[in-house]
């Protein structure tokens, strides 16, 4: 069977315009990009989650209004859209890909025997839904470059990044890549 990458919500409201969009964000593209490509090289099934809010929803008691189902925003970022055409879109409204999805039932036809995880915001959805992977005995891996969450007023992004990693390595138990320097460009 072949593993699967799941690229978490590198959509445009995270990334290029809206409430919640961060250059933060909108510069890890390139290296999800490149991850992605590497995992297709080596047969794995892609799927892509889109955070997808209705109007209304409780989540923007939390957060400001953001990727709402039908406008620009809550579609994944021009860049990654040609993947889309092999791939499976996951429309999700919670942090985790697992909530209110049928990412379990998928994962379980596809069987991997790893899920390697990119995407936005890597304290956020990331993280949720690598904590319901972990649960679920998958084994993880996150190509640290490949992953990034946002600067704002009481999240100091630098902090709060290494915060995530470290937690999703020492607690969760996912394995994190780190690049090689020399392959660094």
């Amino acid at each position: 069977m072949p593993d699967v990458t799941i690229v978490i919500d590198v959509e445009n409201g995270f990334c290029k315009f809206g409430n919640l969009a961060s250059p933060r964000c909108d510069a890890v593209i390139p290296a999800v990009k490149r991850v992605i490509e590497e995992r297709l090289r080596a047969g794995d099934q892609l799927f892509f989650t889109a955070d997808t809010h209705d109007p209304n929803d409780r989540e923007f008691e939390i957060f400001p209004v953001h990727c709402v189902r039908g406008t620009a925003e809550a579609e994944i970022v021009p860049e990654l859209q040609p993947f889309l055409e092999n791939a499976t879109l996951i429309r999700k409204r919670r942090y985790s890909a697992f909530f209110d999805t049928d990412l379990e039932a998928r994962l379980l036809t596809a069987s991997p025997q790893q899920v390697t995880v990119v995407g936005i915001d890597t304290d956020i959805c990331v993280l949720h839904t690598i904590a319901d992977l972990r649960n679920r005995d998958y084994r993880v891996i996150v190509p640290a470059q490949a992953v990034e969450t946002f600067d704002g007023p009481g999240h100091p992004g630098d902090e709060v990044q290494a915060w995530a990693l470290a937690h999703i390595k020492g607690v969760l138990g996912a394995t994190i890549l780190t690049p090689d320097p020399s392959r660094v460009r």
